[in-house]
């Protein structure tokens, strides 16, 4: 049976004020280790902000201190109950195109269940005994080692994942996440985006092959923290899932 989204959920709710800018939440986001904030004006909730929106910024040019959170296109507050089952919220996630829901209400927000936290309960789930074939996807993006962290932060927001590979022709490299380029910008301001990807420290990433169920690789994502795994068929890679894939594949099973 599938646990409450309550259970699981990430808490406290952390909140900024509407009119701060993108690079102040991206800043406070980096020091607390998060991807999300619930946005408030005048005591009342007007939207959430991600990495995802600090990431479109950057590969579209914007100044992420000359633009407020309010202008950033902020997903649209979803709230559930904090008795809803996991799955029912990564459907109601799949559904309205976004990252996250806030369990509670408007007045009495509990916490916020992100993809992140969705990946971490699949084992748990029923569905996590399932073979990933389903849930892979192969033509993940992938980048040259000479490419910059600008251009990866394009390429993640162009394609709508959590991350890309870093490939040497047929070798892996590495893998390079939103945390990582939130984290870049967050130490580094603009300056730090024309950084190659080849000599930036690429994290510890999760990595499993294609014979696994999709709660293994999970249970490897949560081991390290990443929000990605690498897919290999024999010595090759073949593909990577992350959290967004996987909520979405889990959306699917419904």
């Amino acid at each position: 049976m599938s646990e409450n989204v309550i259970a699981v959920a990430s808490r406290p709710v952390l909140s900024i004020g509407a009119d701060s800018s993108v690079k102040e939440a991206a800043e406070f986001m980096a020091s607390r280790n998060v991807r999300r904030l619930l946005v408030t004006e005048g005591g009342r909730a007007v939207g959430v902000f991600s990495a995802f929106h600090l990431i479109r910024a950057l590969a579209t040019g914007t100044d992420p201190s000359a633009k407020s959170v309010s202008e950033a296109g902020l997903e649209v507050p979803v709230y559930v109950e904090p008795t809803t089952p996991v799955i029912e919220a990564a459907r109601i996630m799949a559904s309205r195109d976004v990252t996250s829901v806030l369990v509670g209400s408007e007045d009495n927000p509990l916490g916020i269940l992100t993809t992140h936290d969705v990946v971490f309960s699949l084992p748990s789930l029923r569905f996590g005994r399932e073979d990933l074939h389903g849930a892979l996807v192969q033509g993940y993006p992938t980048l040259d080692p000479e490419a910059t962290l600008l251009e990866a932060a394009s390429v993640i927001s162009s394609r709508g994942v959590s991350g890309v590979l870093i490939m040497d022709g047929d070798d892996f490299i590495g893998a390079l996440t939103v945390r990582e380029v939130l984290q870049a910008y967050a130490s580094g301001g603009s300056q730090a985006l024309s950084s190659r990807v080849a000599d930036f420290p690429m994290p510890p990433l999760a990595h499993t092959d294609e014979g696994a169920s999709v709660g293994e690789v999970a249970e490897a994502m949560e081991s390290v923290g990443s929000d990605m795994a690498v897919v290999f068929c024999g010595r090759r890679a073949c593909g990577a899932v992350d959290d967004i894939t996987l909520t979405r594949w889990l959306a699917s099973r419904l």
